[in-house]
């Protein structure tokens, strides 16, 4: 069958649209997710701020020491959808698909500005399939089930179109850019207010420059890149003045971590989800390696199929310029002592999806790379709804099951909770109770050992069984 170029257009806005539905389909039952973990514990704060009439710059500029400084995408983020929604998880989850269909638009119109600035053939397709690659990589599981990673869908949005808007005034020398130039400081202080990443933004906007080959800069472009670095070591200041750095999974050090980090990293690009990872961990290797190929392998095969035709697409400078994206992006990532979760890497592929999106686009195969990554995350996303505890999800359902089984019931004051598996405790918590039943914070106290003297201690075995202590 010979394919002209009518057909060949024609075959991919039909692959773009198959894709979006699937991705569409997808995400959706994410709706049902219930709170769980620290959305609690932020419902809990941002309704403290609304009883107590704190003022809303208050969550920029905190009293006391802070975990972490997100006041956008978390203190802020929180006292918004509390009263807009009233604390309802389908309405926060909505906003949470909403978010990330913000994020995935914002790498197509980063898409397109980088098509353009190439002068790449057929710019707007390459843009929304880009796009929907994005959408669809299984790496946005938590940010999409779990309302307190909202912060990665909006780190997303202000990154693409701070790079997008830096890549645009490089390549149109006109007065408006003056203007646009001005928004690039301000995306990025939004960025710095939704998480720390995004002090790595002025060196990928050197690499997405290199990437398209724009240079010399301009005086304007210079300046606003200045600006620009100036206002990360002020957010640096700020940042270690208003947070108490108390989770030691956060640590960065040198040393087996890197390596571990890296191999996470490798997996995470190719739709592996983090629940095979642990899997394998407690012993069911078998299945988590079946698990990792069925997930691995197709999106191996998608870039295998786009590179054998397409690699001569993109020079050697572009190429060195995709991998510097993605090993810059994840930056500290790599050094971290203990936590590696797949959204750690978001921004990461951004550079690497647009890449691929031009090796596929031309390509007569179009259709098979695009139906080989939906698969791909597709088995990443429902093996990991499906999956038993300690899986993430399978704990959050586990804490709603119980907490809607103990609000049928009248709860004494104070509370004792013993529990033998903190991990699976976790998705509940003390916030949790205390949200859901009513109660203060204080009045709910964590222990190993039930008191002798209590009436009211809540007991939860290893199997998550629970029962009042007689």
């Amino acid at each position: 069958m010979t394919f002209n170029a009518k057909s060949t257009t024609r075959v991919a806005w039909v692959t773009i649209i198959l894709l979006a539905m699937a991705t569409l389909i997808m995400w959706l039952p994410a709706l049902h997710t219930p709170f769980w973990g620290d959305d609690y514990v932020f419902l809990l704060k941002a309704h403290a701020s609304h009883v107590s009439a704190a003022p809303w710059w208050s969550d920029f500029w905190p009293q006391s020491p802070v975990r972490f400084w997100r006041p956008l995408s978390q203190e802020g983020y929180w006292r918004l959808m509390l009263a807009c929604f009233g604390g309802n998880a389908l309405a926060m989850h909505a906003a949470n698909l909403i978010l990330h269909l913000l994020a995935s638009t914002s790498v197509g119109v980063l898409a397109l500005i980088v098509a353009g600035a190439c002068q790449w053939p057929r710019p707007r397709q390459i843009a929304l399939f880009a796009g929907l690659v994005y959408a669809t990589l299984a790496m946005h599981l938590l940010p999409v089930h779990w309302a307190s990673a909202v912060n990665n869908s909006m780190l997303t949005v202000f990154t693409s179109l701070a790079l997008a808007t830096w890549l645009h005034t490089l390549c149109t020398p006109n007065p408006r850019s003056l203007l646009l130039l001005a928004c690039i400081p301000v995306l990025q202080m939004l960025a710095l207010l939704t998480k720390e990443s995004a002090v790595l933004i002025p060196l990928l906007m050197v690499v997405i420059g290199l990437f398209a080959r724009r240079g010399p800069w301009r005086r304007g472009n210079t300046l606003v890149w200045a600006t620009c670095v100036a206002e990360i070591v002020l957010w640096l200041f700020l940042d270690r003045h208003f947070t108490a750095r108390t989770d030691a999974a956060y640590t960065l050090t040198l040393g087996f971590n890197v390596i571990r980090n890296g191999v996470a990293f490798v997996a995470w690009l190719l739709n592996v989800p983090r629940e095979s990872v642990r899997m394998a961990t407690i012993g069911d290797t078998g299945l988590a390696l079946a698990w990792m190929a069925a997930t691995a392998l197709p999106m191996l095969g998608a870039w295998l199929i786009a590179l054998r035709r397409g690699h001569a697409l993109l020079s050697m400078r572009q190429w060195l310029a995709v991998t510097l994206f993605a090993i810059i992006a994840y930056g500290p990532c790599f050094l971290f002592i203990w936590n590696s979760y797949a959204y750690y890497a978001a921004i990461s592929v951004i550079l690497p999806v647009i890449a691929l999106a031009r090796l596929s686009m031309d390509n007569r195969r179009l259709w098979l790379i695009a139906t080989l990554i939906a698969v791909s995350s597709w088995v990443a996303v429902a093996g990991t709804r499906h999956a038993a505890q300690p899986a993430l999800l399978a704990r959050a359902h586990w804490g709603e099951n119980l907490l809607q089984q103990m609000e049928k019931q009248p709860v004494g004051i104070p509370l004792w909770v013993q529990s033998s598996d903190s991990h699976r405790f976790y998705a509940i918590g003390s916030a949790g109770l205390a949200w859901r039943l009513g109660l203060q914070p204080d009045a709910i106290h964590v222990t190993r050992h039930c008191p002798a003297t209590t009436k009211h201690c809540l007991v939860i075995d290893d199997n998550g069984r629970w029962h009042w202590r007689p």
